[in-house]
């Protein structure tokens, strides 16, 4: 999937006419401690809202086929395509309300991710991805062929790695906080107003093959 593709695929998710979606049962998120998203394209949006129900919600169309599986602590949520007819229209919508602290580890093809909140370990593995996080992941991989990532760090936490084809990052963290980072690319374009603290496993390690990445701070 070529780069403007990826962009018009990933601006499409979650766009679908709303008279025609299946919103699914809310399930009861108070119980989980980890949320993992695996098959097809979809858009997710998490936050960690103490003043909102904790709760899980999907909306589909009629050409999705979904599984929302409770496993113990962990709630699996599985989108696919069940129509071989063209055009589809599986564009689903997830919406998380998790407690403070909860992992999320999202593995569809293709993901639109808004995370909003202060989560534990974040991991995006997909072939497209376009993420905006604000607050805090304790730690965030981020692993796509093609990757628009949008950070805003209240704390950088403890990790933050990102590997992809062609990536293009604008990661933003508090003022005074100290920033170590690494890029890794064959191509690299890399803006920071931030200058790199040293260090022997930096905070940010970014690989790639195409990387343009703005680092500096987000107020």
């Amino acid at each position: 999937m070529g780069s403007l593709q990826t962009l018009a695929f990933l601006a499409g998710l979650g766009t679908a006419d709303p008279s025609a979606a299946d919103l699914a049962a809310p399930v009861d998120l108070s119980g989980v401690d980890m949320v993992v998203v695996t098959g097809g394209g979809l858009s997710v949006a998490a936050t960690t809202d103490p003043g909102r129900p904790l709760l899980a919600t999907l909306r589909r169309s009629e050409d999705c086929a979904a599984t929302l599986r409770l496993e113990g602590r962990v709630l699996t949520v599985d989108v696919r395509e069940q129509s071989s007819v063209w055009p589809r229209d599986c564009r689903p919508s997830l919406s998380l309300n998790l407690r403070p602290g909860a992992d999320l580890s999202l593995r569809p093809a293709a993901v639109s991710a808004t995370l909003n909140g202060r989560f534990g370990a974040v991991a995006v593995e997909a072939k497209a991805a376009e993420l905006s996080l604000a607050g805090q992941a304790r730690t965030l991989d981020l692993s796509a062929r093609a990757l628009q990532a949008t950070l805003r760090a209240d704390d950088p936490g403890q990790a933050i790695r990102i590997q992809a084809d062609a990536a293009d990052l604008d990661l933003g963290f508090r003022r005074g906080t100290p920033v170590s980072y690494q890029v890794d690319a064959r191509v690299s374009v890399v803006d920071s107003t931030i200058p790199a603290a040293a260090a022997d496993r930096p905070l940010v390690s970014i690989k790639g093959e195409f990387v343009r990445a703005r680092i500096g701070y987000a107020d």
